[in-house]
């Protein structure tokens, strides 16, 4: 039998995250707004993309993996630095501030997620098939 789908657990973190991050946002005043929703939606797509070729290699190569995990990791954080660069120098200082903030912390908590995800599938190599 394969390996368990990505996609749901996703899916119930990004969930999570949303509502999390709502609730924050609702405590400190501020109203959860589409570029919220964008910043989750974009951690999330961005994650989905890269375990879906991490993963891969556990299975056609497994000694190729680290290497694809390293330059995920690099490609994610090069790619949400200018997101967040973006971020900072379109909105004005007081929404750019905020989301800046919950950018950040929504980062690291995907970064963790996946981090958890698939040291958790290294430990657990894939078992080669029934010999004959």
């Amino acid at each position: 039998m394969g390996r368990r789908s990505f996609v749901v657990p996703l899916l119930l973190f990004s969930l999570a995250c949303a509502a999390l991050t709502a609730l924050v946002l609702h405590l400190s005043g501020i109203p959860f707004r589409a570029v919220h929703a964008g910043a989750i939606a974009y951690l999330a797509l961005v994650t989905l993309a890269l375990h879906a070729w991490q993963e891969g290699a556990l299975v056609s190569d497994p000694k190729g993996f680290v290497p694809r995990f390293m330059t995920g990791l690099v490609l994610k954080m090069l790619a949400s630095i200018l997101v967040l660069v973006v971020i900072v120098v379109v909105l004005p200082k007081e929404e750019a501030i905020p989301l800046a903030l919950a950018f950040a912390v929504l980062y690291l908590a995907f970064l963790a997620f996946s981090t958890v995800r698939l040291s958790g599938l290294v430990r657990r190599p894939p078992q080669s098939p029934p010999g004959p």
